[in-house]
């Protein structure tokens, strides 16, 4: 029996158009799309019964305004190009609910750059609010975290210049300044954050700090377990990375009235470091070898010969002497004050002692609060400038 090469062409042309329109039936056009650029969650001073409610600030993206040149309004306590809404409920997907019966258009997640938990929140403790974040497929893994000094609805009324919003003005912030200021934190995004917790490993979120009109974001909020314990400034920052194992470079400050170029300014180009744990008896001793390349970026007294070696060991001394000295600093804070290991030194016990790890991960805290630092850095002064 022949079968007609006109119907087999039909019956193919409609099994893909069948496929075709089953692609599109759940379809938001995109005039309908709340994009949400940024997330603030703050303590509600509401309160029902005994219940603790939650006020999130939604940023979002005011897709037309986008498309012109930038400039300050009103939008709803944001910038021309976004919109600022918060909302009171007992917790996320509630306050999800009452955005969509207040907005018409449907919240989408895909361009969300930073989530800020306010000063308040994170001290009584972010675990209960943590989830929706982890577990929402909507939310990506990539989204940064960050905390802010007082409320974090504060946050985004600030509206930046350089850019249409609060939220990606954060995002860059920590994306390029990092890079290149000590004082910034890396940053800390959902899917890092996830395994810490699921590890029960403390961690540290950047600190943003609105000052006025102008945000900064600079220093670091101390976390244990999901509570907000402490503020490291922004020179502790830079001893976290250290110790932290991350190379990177920025500007160290040095005041002395012990060498003849006065106080003076080391600009880091170049830094190695590696850390390695070894087990001493039932106590932890971190070696720290840090390997810093730097020039100098600024001097107080130019008048000084540039040729002088002696000179120059003075200058790699005592920026050895700093380095050496705030990493002692910070590191006790972190052990005998704080009793948090937010720089991850357990993850370094585990990949060098996996053993040990298995047997005693659940009394971590007891070793790191006995662990000692020792330091070893080599410094060079690799140019001093030249000055006309």
């Amino acid at each position: 029996m022949r079968v007609n090469k006109k119907y087999i062409a039909a019956a193919v042309i409609a099994i893909i158009i069948a496929f075709i329109m089953t692609g599109c039936w759940d379809m938001v056009e995109i005039e309908t799309n709340a994009f949400i650029l940024g997330i603030g969650l703050d303590l509600s001073k509401d309160v029902e019964g005994d219940e603790e409610r939650i006020m999130v600030t939604y940023q979002i993206a005011l897709p037309a305004d986008m498309l012109v040149a930038s400039g300050q309004g009103e939008g709803g306590g944001g910038g021309a190009s976004t919109l600022n809404i918060s909302i009171e409920a007992k917790n996320l997907m509630m306050a999800e609910q009452t955005l969509m019966s207040t907005l018409n258009q449907v919240p989408n997640y895909d361009h969300l750059q930073v989530v800020v938990f306010g000063e308040e929140l994170s001290t009584k403790g972010i675990g209960k609010y943590i989830d929706f974040f982890f577990r929402d497929s909507r939310i990506r893994q990539r989204t940064k975290v960050a905390v802010s000094k007082g409320k974090a609805s504060e946050v985004f009324k600030v509206q930046p210049k350089t850019v249409k919003s609060t939220s990606q003005y954060i995002s860059d912030l920590l994306d390029e300044n990092e890079k290149r200021n000590l004082m910034v934190l890396m940053p800390m995004d959902f899917g890092k954050m996830q395994r810490h917790f699921i590890r029960k490993l403390d961690v540290c979120l950047p600190s943003i700090v609105l000052k006025k009109d102008t945000l900064t974001v600079q220093g670091a909020g101390v976390f244990s377990g999901d509570k907000l314990v402490a503020w490291l400034t922004g020179s502790e920052v830079m001893v976290l990375k250290w110790l932290h194992g991350q190379p990177a470079k920025g500007i160290i400050d040095i005041s002395s009235d012990k060498i003849k170029t006065g106080d003076f300014v080391f600009n880091i180009t170049n830094n190695k470091v590696s850390i390695k744990p070894v087990l001493d008896g039932n106590r932890f001793i971190f070696k720290v070898k840090m390997d810093v390349e730097g020039d100098i970026g600024e001097i107080q007294n130019e008048k000084f010969n540039t040729y002088d070696m002696t000179l120059i060991r003075q200058v790699e001394d005592l920026v050895k002497q700093k380095i050496t000295r705030s990493c002692s600093e910070v590191f006790d804070k972190l052990v005998n004050d704080l009793r948090t290991d937010c720089v991850e030194l357990g993850r370094r016990v585990q990949n060098y002692y996996p053993d040990f790890w298995e047997k005693n991960k659940d009394r971590w805290k007891e070793y790191f609060v006995n662990s000692s630092l020792e330091m070893e850095v080599d410094v060079k002064l690799r140019r001093v400038g030249v000055i006309k």
